[in-house]
């Protein structure tokens, strides 16, 4: 009987264990393997026995490695290579060729044959697959969570923003009402002639606003109405170039694939009121652009015309209520949806040279 048969019958116990278990000498020699390691290696006993575990698995030669398991021979504790950094020390497939993920141990005993040392591998993969979808599930619940807290913040905003639009609102139409009574006392007893018409031109220059007012009501109730979410940017824009009433003015959408912003549902509003104002009052516009760009920890979404650009000194106020050639509330209302979540806008384009809208958008509410 042969030194490899006389192991064999020692060590048979170890086939029954459901780990790959392969028993080396001193000289790194393989005196046995066992069952296990047959099924999950495909090698058998007779191929493997005399043969030297360190050449068979070349990751073992690693210096780092290797001093580890040389002290193990010279009266050293047992060693355990972790399956987070040593997944694939000794390569056992699945049968679909996947790697298992193994935790190794070498222990040290005495033999007949002097200082040996029982190789044990254990396959955790189930259990690192359980951590990896456990990490993934706390992941999306984070994020989930931080999308929450960021709907709940702009909820509160938003309400703080409508009670206090309700306010003003309710002042400024009280003060029209009372323009709007004085000119009909005054006009009631006048006679017909340039100075009465002068009155009534004023008197419906007060009803309009107070219908200007009223419509920005309407749309301002929307704000808020519903939690924020995420949007994809570049379809945002294809879908209002198609609703705006652009005539022959070309959109270039050069925002990035797949970029998303957190924002009020009403932001489609947003880009619509920018893309009207262009066709509105930009004189001779041909093209406007849409491009992103990345400053500081913001994300800057731009949006730039050709057209005559905006004065200077109207740069402000074209975002306050009731300034402008038409309603003046587009720019004021997009200005509101876009704080909701913290975004601000600006325009900061060259006078005569286009317009130039930036979007300023915070960390964490873009991805």
């Amino acid at each position: 009987m042969d030194k490899n048969q006389d192991d064999n019958q020692q060590f048979w116990l170890l086939d029954l264990i459901p780990n790959g278990i392969v028993v080396v000498r001193s000289d790194y020699s393989i005196c046995f393997w066992n069952a296990c390691m047959v099924e999950w290696t495909g090698i058998s006993p007779e191929e493997a026995e005399g043969t030297n575990f360190i050449e068979r698995y070349p990751a073992f030669k690693n210096p780092s490695v290797f001093a580890r398991i040389s002290q193990l021979f010279e009266g050293g504790p047992a060693v355990l290579f972790s399956s987070l950094f040593h997944p694939h020390l000794v390569p056992c497939p699945f049968p679909n060729g996947d790697l298992r993920v193994e935790k190794i141990s070498f222990i040290p005993f005495h033999h007949t044959t002097g200082r040996c040392a029982m190789v044990m591998i254990e396959d955790v993969s189930g259990l690192t697959n359980q951590v990896i979808a456990y990490r993934d599930m706390k992941k999306v619940a984070e994020t989930q969570l931080d999308d929450l807290k960021k709907a709940r913040d702009a909820i509160y905003l938003a309400n703080k923003k409508l009670k206090l639009l309700s306010g003003i609102t309710r002042h400024d139409i009280n003060n029209q009402l009372t323009v709007l009574m004085g000119f009909l006392s005054i006009v009631e007893d006048m006679a017909p002639g340039s100075t009465r018409d002068e009155y009534f031109r004023k008197i419906n220059t007060s009803a309009e606003r107070i219908s200007a007012m009223i419509r920005f009501t309407e749309g301002y109730e929307e704000v808020g109405a519903q939690a924020p979410a995420w949007y994809d940017l570049p379809s945002l824009v294809d879908a209002t170039a198609i609703q705006a009433p652009l005539g022959q003015i070309m959109v270039e959408n050069n925002l990035p694939s797949g970029t998303e912003i957190f924002a009020d549902p009403l932001i489609i509003k947003v880009f619509y009121n920018l893309m009207d104002n262009a066709s509105r009052y930009g004189g001779k516009i041909t093209t406007i652009r849409f491009s992103i760009e990345n400053r500081d920890k913001d994300e800057v979404i731009v949006c730039a015309d050709d057209g005559v650009g905006i004065p200077a000194g109207k740069k402000v106020k074209i975002f306050e209520r009731g300034f402008g050639k038409n309603t003046g509330l587009g720019l004021a209302l997009s200005r509101e949806i876009l704080d909701i979540t913290g975004i601000t806008i600006i325009e900061n384009g060259e006078p005569g040279k286009g317009a130039r809208f930036e979007i300023m958008v915070p960390k964490g509410m873009y991805r």
